[in-house]
């Protein structure tokens, strides 16, 4: 083997947890419009997601694609080692969803009201791309709390 393609592969198994400061996002309150995905959390929710590229990562959400404006919205499932997360669309259409956020849900962070129910399209989650193009358009809306996610029972 050559010494080369060992210190690469040390590269990658010498990966340490990225050190993120701490911020206090309640102190930032309804300020937060971009927030990095080093400070994302389960459950928090973001706008703005390219119906295009949620189509080129999902390989089937949305199931139309109006436009290459139109948008869904995005939900954070969980946080992964490192700098990483899992997400999901939220359609507004009930695709046979298990869990759904409730209208008029008070976000935590921001104070920002949902307007509509809004459906987690978990069939079709992703790791986030840290893609700038895709990351730039997402503007956070807030946290839901946990008693505004309804589930259904299989």
């Amino acid at each position: 083997m050559s010494t080369f393609s060992s210190r690469a592969a040390s590269i990658w198994e010498c990966i340490e947890p990225v050190q993120v400061r701490p911020v206090d996002l309640e102190r930032i309150g309804p300020g937060i419009k971009r927030l990095p995905p080093c400070y994302w959390e389960p459950r928090m929710l973001f706008f703005g997601a390219s119906d295009t590229r949620v189509r080129e990562v999902t390989g089937e959400f949305p199931h139309t694609v109006v436009s290459r404006k139109s948008t869904h919205p995005l939900f954070v499932l969980k946080t992964l080692p490192g700098v990483a997360q899992r997400v999901c669309p939220c359609s507004s259409k009930d695709w046979g969803a298990r869990r759904s956020i409730r209208r008029g849900c008070v976000l935590q962070y921001t104070g920002v009201v949902t307007d509509r129910a809004s459906y987690l399209v978990e069939s079709c989650s992703f790791n986030l791309p840290l893609d700038p193009a895709f990351l730039g358009r997402l503007e956070f809306r807030g946290r839901v709390p946990e008693e505004c996610l309804d589930e259904r029972m299989a």
